[in-house]
């Protein structure tokens, strides 16, 4: 009798926390949607984002158990699968690609003891190019696959800078309408070597202002150029190898940032702190601007993202050092930019 009486409490119990747990995620549910104004089409919608919010947090538990030292939340994204992110705002994997685009050699193509216009001066253990003046605000993509063009117009916007240049927005629309290099297809994804030869073989790229970002809801414009809006031109552009790559290329005076193409397949929740864990696809480009405590424990990169400001570490993610997390040191590049004849004049 009493042991029929005890199962039943701990059913009982069981149930009350359940309801408690749906109830809570409900009301997590409803602030999301008054946060992020979402008014979806019919009940029928509603349930079935309702099913990828409830799996989204599931899954948010088992990235802070491989990842510790980060933490991931409820944002933007929250009511999308993993399909549905993957499709607006990463690319296919680009490793079976790869072999389309000519690689650069591999070599620190900055001269030796020359200084950068903007007078950074990294430290050896922490040091942050964006904080240096080096690099525009944080960009959005949007519902684009355009993540490519993004990753190589911030590099050239910062090297531009960095070689006397004023830091200007750049048009990262011009290479998504205009450039057809290779597997380069706009909102379906590219890769920044073929954005900088496209830059190039153009003339340079238009100024934001100028030639403004449409794509963000998924569909690229008809490329229209305007010479007398040219700010930048691209000169050559070279591969860094490896997680020392870019340590030598961010630590020195005469570097800079470095447009880096990762694994971001779990990056949809992150909401801030270091990444210990990550797969090894290359679904999406970014620019790597620094690193803090390199050498000692705890040593992360420091990696700008084009989601809008509102994502992760105010626009950033933080990536562990020493284990090319991400594929973050495999396919890496820098460029010289310049209005005419190269990087230093």
């Amino acid at each position: 009798m009493n042991k029929s009486i005890i199962l039943l409490g701990i059913i009982a119990l069981a149930l009350a926390v359940k309801v408690d747990n749906d109830m809570l995620i409900r009301r997590q549910f409803e602030e999301f949607k008054t946060k992020f104004n979402r008014n979806y089409e019919n009940p029928g919608e509603e349930a079935k984002r309702f099913d990828f919010f409830k799996q989204n947090l599931a899954k948010n538990e088992i990235l802070s158990k491989a990842n510790p030292r980060a933490t991931f939340g409820i944002n933007n994204f929250s009511d999308l699968s993993e399909d549905e992110f993957a499709v607006s705002y990463l690319m296919p994997d680009l490793k079976d690609q790869l072999h389309l685009y000519s690689k650069p050699p591999s070599k620190d193509f900055s001269k030796p003891g020359t200084p950068n216009a903007l007078k950074c001066s990294p430290s050896a253990k922490n040091f942050d190019w964006f904080s240096c003046g080096a690099c525009t605000p944080i960009y959005n993509q949007g519902q684009c696959g355009s993540c490519w063009a993004f990753s190589a117009t911030e590099t050239i916007e910062s090297y531009f800078a960095l070689g006397g240049g004023k830091l200007t927005g750049l048009s990262m629309e011009q290479i998504v309408d205009c450039d057809t290099h290779g597997e380069d297809q706009g909102c379906n994804g590219g890769f920044p070597t073929g954005a900088y030869q496209y830059v190039e073989s153009a003339g340079g790229l238009d100024t934001l202002a100028s030639y403004p970002y449409t794509a963000g809801e998924g569909e690229a414009g008809n490329c229209s150029v305007k010479k007398a809006d040219i700010a930048a031109t691209v000169t050559s552009y070279q591969s860094i190898d490896g997680e020392s790559g870019l340590y030598s290329q961010t630590s020195t005076s005469s570097g800079g940032p470095v447009s880096v193409c990762v694994d971001a397949s779990s990056w949809q929740s992150y909401s801030g702190g270091v990444l210990s864990t990550c797969g090894t696809s290359v679904d999406h480009c970014v620019q790597l601007t620094g690193y803090a405590n390199y050498g000692s424990s705890g040593a992360y990169w420091i990696v700008r993202n084009s989601w809008g400001a509102s994502w992760g570490e105010k626009g950033f993610i933080w990536i562990e050092i020493g284990k090319n997390l991400c594929e973050i040191g495999s396919y890496a590049t820098v460029v010289k930019s310049d209005k005419s004849t190269g990087y230093y004049v």
